[in-house]
């Protein structure tokens, strides 16, 4: 997710720079990106898999955490609502819109940074301690179901052509 938001904030500090517009099919497909991929199907299956098999191994050492990471997930949809409509005032024409666009991809990713160190520290430590090796093969078979286009490109080249294809 990261990558793909400073993707965002590139293009429009590049656009922003050279006073010209930009890719804004691009710029939608990589906002889809991460409302679709990231925000609804990662952090879904982080919750109901995850977090629940933490849970239920460790619901004392755990509870706080969770509660965290789940509010952190409801703030991540906040910040997707504003890059989005920041991105589509920008696409109708509104060129102030540009550096909100940057400036908001730019405040998401490291609020997304941010809730990742939280994350490893405070949730995925006590699942390596608690979780069984079932545990996390059923973890990691609901995060290959997402089937996010991403995960397997290996260059840009590669990046390009998963967005293009796409549906938004």
């Amino acid at each position: 997710m990261s990558s793909a938001l400073l993707a965002v904030r590139t293009l429009a500090c590049r656009s922003l720079r050279s006073a010209t517009p930009p890719d804004f099919d691009q710029l939608q497909r990589l906002v889809a990106y991460v409302g679709r991929f990231p925000q609804k199907l990662h952090q879904a299956s982080e919750e109901q898999h995850l977090f629940r098999a933490v849970e239920r191994r460790a619901p004392a050492a755990a509870t706080r955490a969770i509660a965290r990471a789940k509010r952190d997930h409801a703030a991540c949809l906040g910040y997707l609502n504003r890059l989005d409509d920041a991105l589509r005032r920008w696409t109708r024409g509104q060129s102030s819109a540009g550096g909100e666009v940057a400036l908001m991809a730019d405040d998401y990713v490291r609020f997304c940074r941010l809730h990742g160190r939280i994350e490893a520290r405070d949730v995925l430590s006590v699942a390596a301690q608690v979780l069984q090796p079932d545990d996390w093969r059923t973890i990691a078979q609901a995060y290959a179901a997402t089937n996010d286009p991403l995960d397997a490109s290996k260059s840009h080249a590669d990046c390009a052509m998963a967005l293009r294809q796409m549906v938004l």
